[in-house]
Order: C-alpha cells, then sequence, then structure tokens
C-alpha cells in the first residue's frame, strides 16, 4: 500500500467506526421492530419519514454544504459565528415551513396516517427543528476531523432510537407513533451530546449578517440538486402510497431498512472520500491512479458484499416477523442503490474538479424521471416488486451519467467494462430472485456472482486478504 492508501484506509477506519456499529444496530432494530409493529403501522411511519426528509431538505437551503466549504476558511474565532449564521436561515425558514403544516394539518396528517385527527404534524415540526441542528451538529464534528465523536454520536443516535422503540412499545402502544417519537427523542440526544462536546463554538450565539447572505448564496443552488435526490430516492413511496396500501409501503420499507445497513457503507465512505479526493487533486492532479485503484476495490467490495446479501436474503429476512416475510422478494433491486451510487461518489469527482456541477442536475433529473416514469408504469401491476425494479435501475442510469461525464472531463482509466458485466449479471440475478419460483436458481446466480467478483478483481480480494491476515497477526501479538 502507499503511504495515500494507508492514511485513506486509517481515516476511513476513523470515520466509519459509528456506521458499522449503526449498521449492526440496525440489523437488530428492524426486525425487533417488526416483532412490535405491524407492517400498516410501520407504512404510516415510512410516510412520515418521507415528508420529513423534503422538509429538511428545502428549510436547510444547501446551508450545510456552505458551512463544509467556508470552515477550513474561517479562522477559530470565525468558526462560531459561522456556525450560527449558517444555522439561522434554516430556522428561520423551518418556522415558516410549521406555520404551513400547521393550517394545513388536517390534510398533512390524512395524507401520513390515514386521519385527520392525529399529532404527527406537531411532531413532524418538532422533528424537523431538531433535524436541523443535528445536521450541523454532525457537520461541525465532522469539519474538526473528530473521528471519533463523529461516530460517536452516531451510535448513540441510533441506540437511542432502538431502546425508545422498544420502552414505548412496552409500556405505552404499539403504533407508528413509537416510532415517530424515537426519531425526535433520538435527534434531541444525539444533538445534546454534541452540543456538550462542542459547547464553545453553540454558545454564545454569534451572526454576521453579511456571512448569512454568503451562506445563503452559496449554499441555494444545492436546493435544487437535493430536491432531484429526493424525487429519486421518494419518488417509490409516493406513488406506492397513491396506488396500494399503508402495509405493502410498510414491507416495502422493512426490505429498505435491511439494505440500508449496506448502504451505511457508503454513508461512511462518502464521508472520508469527498475530502480525500479534493486534497489529491489540489497536491498533484496528474495522479490518477490512486482514482482508479479506488473505484477498483470499492467495486469488489460492494459487488460481494451486494451479492452476498442477495444469497442470504432469506435466511436475514426470517429474523422478521412473519407478515413482514414477504418483502424479501421486494429487496433485491433495492441493492442497486448502495452498490451503483458508492462507485459513483469514486468516478464523479472529475465533475467536480472541472466546477461543471450542472451536471449532477443532469444525471440526477434523468434517473428521477425514468423513476418516475417506471414507478407509474410498474406499480399498479407489481406493487412493491415493481416500484424496487423501477428504483433500483434508476440509480444505474445516475452512474452511467457521472462515469461518462467525468471520464471525459478528468481522463481517469477506469475499467468500466467489468463494472458494466457484473451490473448485467447482478440485475438477471436480481430478476431471479424477484420474481423466479424457484428456490435454488436464484441463490446459485447470486453465489455464481460472489466468485464471478472474486476472479474479476482477483489482485484486490488478495489484497484484502492480505491485509485481514496482517490485522488478525497484529493483534494476536499484542494479546
Amino acid at each position: 500500500m502507499t503511504p495515500n492508501e494507508r492514511d485513506l484506509l486509517k481515516k476511513y477506519i476513523s470515520f466509519s467506526l459509528g456506521t458499522w456499529f449503526r449498521a449492526l444496530i440496525s440489523f437488530f432494530t428492524t426486525p425487533i421492530t417488526t416483532w412490535m409493529i405491524n407492517p400498516e403501522e410501520f407504512g404510516k411511519a415510512t410516510m412520515f419519514s418521507t415528508v420529513y426528509s423534503i422538509l429538511l431538505l428545502v428549510a436547510l437551503l444547501g446551508t450545510p454544504n456552505s458551512f463544509l466549504r467556508f470552515f477550513p476558511q474561517k479562522s477559530e474565532e470565525e468558526k462560531p459565528v459561522l456556525l450560527w449564521s449558517s444555522v439561522m436561515p434554516p430556522v428561520l425558514l423551518s418556522i415558516l415551513l410549521s406555520l404551513v403544516v400547521f393550517i394545513f394539518r388536517s390534510s398533512i396528517n390524512t395524507f401520513l396516517v390515514g386521519t385527520p385527527d392525529s399529532k404527527a404534524h406537531v411532531i413532524l415540526i418538532a422533528t424537523l427543528i431538531t433535524g436541523i441542528f443535528q445536521t450541523f451538529n454532525l457537520n461541525l464534528v465532522r469539519s474538526k476531523g473528530r473521528a471519533i465523536l463523529f461516530s460517536a454520536i452516531q451510535v448513540i443516535q441510533s441506540l437511542s432510537q432502538m431502546g425508545f422503540i422498544v420502552l414505548y412499545a412496552l409500556l405505552v402502544s404499539r403504533d407508528f407513533y413509537t416510532l415517530l417519537y424515537a426519531q425526535l427523542f433520538s435527534n434531541v440526544v444525539a444533538l445534546a451530546v454534541g452540543m456538550l462536546f462542542e459547547r464553545s463554538y453553540w454558545f454564545p450565539v454569534k451572526i454576521d449578517k453579511k456571512l448569512v447572505f454568503e451562506v445563503i448564496k452559496y449554499g441555494y443552488p444545492f436546493v435544487f440538486s437535493g430536491l432531484l435526490l429526493w424525487l429519486l430516492n421518494w419518488i417509490d413511496r409516493f406513488v406506492l402510497r397513491l396506488y396500494t396500501s399503508f402495509s405493502d409501503i410498510g414491507l416495502y420499507s422493512a426490505a429498505f431498512k435491511i439494505v440500508s445497513a449496506m448502504s451505511l457503507l457508503t454513508t461512511g465512505f462518502s464521508t472520508l472520500w469527498y475530502p480525500f479526493a479534493y486534497e489529491q487533486y489540489e497536491k498533484n492532479p496528474e495522479d490518477k491512479m490512486i482514482f482508479k485503484r479506488a473505484l477498483d476495490y470499492m467495486a469488489f467490495l460492494v459487488f460481494s458484499a451486494g451479492f452476498l446479501l442477495l444469497s442470504f436474503k432469506d435466511v436475514i429476512f426470517l429474523l422478521l416477523a412473519r407478515s413482514y416475510r414477504p418483502a424479501a422478494a421486494i429487496s433485491p433491486f433495492l441493492i442497486l442503490n448502495p452498490v451503483m451510487i458508492t462507485m459513483a461518489i469514486v468516478v464523479a469527482r472529475g465533475i467536480d474538479f472541472s466546477k461543471k456541477t450542472y451536471w449532477f442536475i443532469v444525471s440526477d433529473g434523468a434517473a428521477a424521471l425514468f423513476n418516475l416514469a417506471g414507478n407509474f408504469l410498474l406499480v399498479p401491476t407489481l406493487g412493491a416488486k415493481g416500484a424496487a425494479v423501477s428504483t433500483g435501475l434508476s440509480f444505474i442510469i445516475v452512474f452511467a451519467i457521472e462515469s461518462s461525464v467525468s471520464k471525459k472531463l478528468y481522463p481517469v482509466p477506469y475499467d468500466l467494462k467489468k463494472v458494466y458485466c457484473l451490473v448485467s449479471l447482478f440485475v438477471f440475478s436480481a430478476v431471479l430472485h424477484t420474481f423466479s419460483q424457484n428456490l435454488l436458481l436464484p441463490v446459485l446466480s447470486s453465489v455464481f456472482g460472489v466468485f464471478v467478483t472474486i476472479f474479476a478483481y482477483k489482485s484486490e480480494f488478495l489484497k484484502v486478504v492480505s491485509i485481514g491476515v496482517e490485522f488478525l497477526k497484529t493483534t494476536f501479538h499484542r494479546k
């Protein structure tokens, strides 16, 4: 390994500890939740999350991007001012959005949970405001490079959410309120921890009006690409709400929850890769091989994990309550989300380096339109399976556009033929796992996919095994 690669691996492990623990916690939380809450109530909670995500995106107004961009440029005395100057616009906008939610509470509650007489709108407002502060809470810790604290906050948030779900379900009620209150409670706990450790940045409150306008000016364009990305990620839930029941939405969301454990791998990698890639480019833009090697390693990891998840999906879903087990057949195409997005995170940096970021709007927009059309076409006949097929295929479009454009803007010798061969094999296996009534053939196809991935990335496989053996030897020797 080169020094750069070792440094990248070390940082990745530090920043990903929380992500891995969250994945482990999520793996246990989802089955526990399904045993306590039926699919219909789970579906209602999913619609709440869908609306919450779009309100949070709009309220943030792209200011977290501004904060991350300006933070390294500010002195220690100026950074607390930057923090509050970035937080204040979303807080003020969230108050306006809260008024709208309150005025239309009956319609919003009916859409969210199927009845106008609900407290869902109140919880939505509270979760929105705490969600804004929690977003900056994590970004502050991330910007300061405090990897262990960053991971600790993530773990604490997941543990507090799981603990609240269990206690509320056992002591109060087993309905959608369990999950809604759990989200709000975990936001508050994680925010309190972050503020405690970084209280010198949060208190006293200092705002620079001129800086506020700079933050808004830089950040607001990200709202448009963010809306397209939101449409890509959440339109399936809206179409399911139009054509199916809350129960079907609950099954679909349970499938997504299982897959989300793998998506956390993507989150952990992106947390590290963006600043590392920018730094690498600024230091030596002609050293492109590290980008090629990064894609090779990540392609090996995500395809291996994806095919393994396909192979064992039926076993994994046995952990869920019986009423949720049909979700196993919904999950295969959803795995394409973390697989394709992780690789896109690597290859798309040429778009950033050339400052032609409008290509992200093109890629997200094209995929969102495809997903919208696909959902309206497939959901009425195939239900949740149709939504999964459309959503999964749309992420291939994101990768295809961003990799093609990025390679032209910043030529890196990526081996994309190898990637697309494995994508084709994965889609074939996902079709079998989704629609085949034969129990053996789908598993054989995904196991075959694991071996093909190892053969295609033989050197990366041997290197990963070597690192693993070396790590175990070092650990054993210390003991």
